[in-house]
């Protein structure tokens, strides 16, 4: 019983190309001659291929880890006064201040919010040309948000037991931390204000600054609603001359369920820096309304 097969056959042309070729065959004796056919113009196709083909490509060298930031600034140790302690600013023969960049701010994660709080951020970021930070409009501001590019300066009064933080930018305000000892006037004697009450103290070469007493139009970091019950405390510590390091909890049970907090530095490879012999400069925020 004859069968039909339809074949495809490569014809070399002259142009030395193959192009496919439409046969069909009526006997089986007739297809394994074409099968043998098909063989031998095979052969030497797949021989050149085999001589042309390219050598397998060597495998990519893994590429190095990225290196840590190397410094760019020299690294010195943390100038210390007559008594051994660090300043965290200015002191005599290292005159200078604190130059902020943009991501010198504190980054957060799983900040426990009450829901209404939680509302109220989340409107904050989207609609952030409707609302935006009241040190935008030249209000003061507590905790981060008091060190505003482009800088601030820490100093220390030991003589009338005080430290002073002042900015340039925002509306050009200080802070004044007690270090004599005292403690928080009575709830009820407070008068909520944007800065709060501020007292310090020393715990190695730390400076541990608690505040209370805010008001409620405060923006202290990003988007995050406080109330009046906020309770802020910030460490400040000084490893070289040229780094800085600050953190921060935030412990207010009118807006969060726990307390959260923050860290960032400022080091000799970050592009905020210590600048030496720097001298702070007049800024006014209503000038850029």
């Amino acid at each position: 019983m004859l069968k039909e097969v339809l074949v495809v056959v490569r014809i070399k042309v002259s142009a030395g190309l193959n192009r496919p070729a439409f046969r069909l065959v009526r006997t089986l004796p007739a297809v394994a001659a074409m099968l043998a056919l098909l063989s031998f113009e095979a052969g030497p196709s797949a021989a050149q291929s085999e001589e042309k083909a390219p050598a397998p490509a060597k495998p990519a060298a893994a590429k190095p880890a990225a290196a840590k930031a190397k410094p760019s600034r020299p690294i010195e140790p943390a100038p210390r006064g007559p008594d051994g302690r660090v300043y965290l600013g200015s002191s005599p023969g290292h005159k200078g201040y604190w130059e902020l960049r943009p991501g010198f701010a504190p980054r957060v994660t799983n900040v426990p919010f009450q829901p209404w709080a939680k509302e109220l951020y989340t409107y904050r970021q989207a609609s952030q040309k409707l609302t935006r930070p009241p040190y935008i409009d030249c209000k003061a501001a507590p905790g981060p948000e008091f060190l505003l590019a482009p800088g601030f300066e820490i100093v220390d009064a030991p003589e009338i037991q005080s430290v002073f933080i002042v900015n340039i930018a925002g509306p050009h305000s200080w802070r004044v931390i007690y270090t004599d000892g005292r403690q928080h006037p009575k709830r009820e004697d407070l008068r909520p204000t944007y800065l709060g009450h501020s007292i310090g103290h020393w715990e190695g070469d730390t400076l541990v600054v608690d505040t209370v007493g805010f008001n409620e139009r405060i923006w202290p970091m990003g988007s995050y609603p406080t109330t009046e019950q906020l309770h802020l405390t910030e460490r400040f510590s000084r490893p070289t001359l040229g780094s800085l390091v600050y953190e921060l909890t935030i412990d207010d049970p009118g807006a969060y369920t726990a307390p959260w907090g923050g860290r960032t530095a400022i080091t000799e490879a970050t592009p905020s820096s210590w600048v030496p012999n720097g001298e702070m400069f007049e800024y006014i925020c209503e000038d850029d309304r």
